[in-house]
């Protein structure tokens, strides 16, 4: 998966290179901008032993470094998923580079790429158990927009994102009898606000 990821943001890339030598004006010029946002989505999350659609909230910030590539962080609360007797309740803070295309002066499309540093509370309710383990990790994800202008300082992104949580067996331990590896898919609507 990390292959074509990176291949994706690759040929994007090469897409934006292309696009700049036809705003030979613009060109690649360094022109910083700031936007902070924040966004509410669904997600939709499966394997195994889940299989479950909730909802996750996310902030971000955003330095634009010209037209064309930026840099994102952001903190994504995801709500709590649950199986029969496990619950998985993870949040995190991404770093992604950005790598965005202008379709028209207030229409882009934009593809990002980077790590995911989460942790969650991994708990067992049973009439013979109750157990509370917290656990951490860090994933690579990948995801796809497209911005609208809705002001001058205002847009409007709508987003999918791919995260993954790996949990192994043996840090689960008695929680679950094998591995965890949920691939989470987040489709969510943003508000982006530049300075």
């Amino acid at each position: 998966m990390i292959k074509s990821v990176v291949s994706a943001c690759i040929i994007f890339a090469s897409s934006t290179a292309v696009l700049a030598q036809s705003h030979a004006d613009n060109g690649w010029r360094f022109e910083p901008e700031f936007s902070v946002g924040g966004g509410y989505g669904v997600t939709t999350l499966k394997d195994e032993d889940f299989d479950e659609d909730e909802t996750a909230k996310k902030a971000f910030a955003l330095v634009k470094f010209n037209e064309y590539i930026g840099l994102e962080g952001g903190y994504i609360d995801f709500d709590e998923s649950s199986n029969e007797a496990l619950n998985f309740d993870p949040s995190g803070a991404t770093l992604a580079l950005l790598l965005e295309a202008p379709i028209t002066q207030r229409f882009s499309v934009y593809a990002k790429g980077g790590q995911l540093w989460w942790d969650g509370e991994v708990s067992l309710n049973t009439d013979l158990v109750d157990a509370n383990t917290d656990f951490d990790g860090d994933e690579t994800f990948w995801g796809l927009g497209a911005k609208f202008q809705l002001a001058e300082h205002l847009d409007l992104r709508v987003e999918y994102e791919r995260f993954n949580f790996e949990i192994e067996q043996d840090e689960v331990n008695v929680l679950q009898s094998n591995a965890l590896d949920m691939d989470v898919d987040y489709a969510s609507v943003n508000l982006q606000y530049t300075f």
